[in-house]
């Protein structure tokens, strides 16, 4: 799109065609508020804002982004857990 050209409900839904083409659970909408960039909004699978994302982007640059947020996601949580875990062994066996 060009700049004289503004955003869309039908690019919108287009994009997220695209997404859902790719296999990925991640949608974008119109971004919410005002906005000099020209942005959407990544939303994750239950439809919560994760960044904004470049309306020149394409699908497979959301769909990078998307995986690249579960990634840390899901590190942060093994990371979590395994504090967790040490920390119960350090109370259930204080010698060790």
């Amino acid at each position: 799109m060009n700049d004289a050209t503004p955003l869309t409900e039908l690019f919108v839904e287009s994009f997220n065609r695209d997404l859902a083409a790719l296999d990925c659970p991640a949608r974008v909408s119109m971004p919410r508020g005002d906005h000099d960039d020209r942005v959407l909004e990544l939303l994750d699978a239950e439809g919560e804002f994760l960044c904004f994302v470049p309306e020149s982007g394409s699908p497979e640059m959301a769909k990078t982004a998307y995986g690249l947020y579960l990634q840390g996601l899901h590190a942060g949580e093994h990371l979590a857990w395994a504090k967790l875990h040490r920390m119960i062994g350090t109370l259930l066996n204080p010698n060790d």
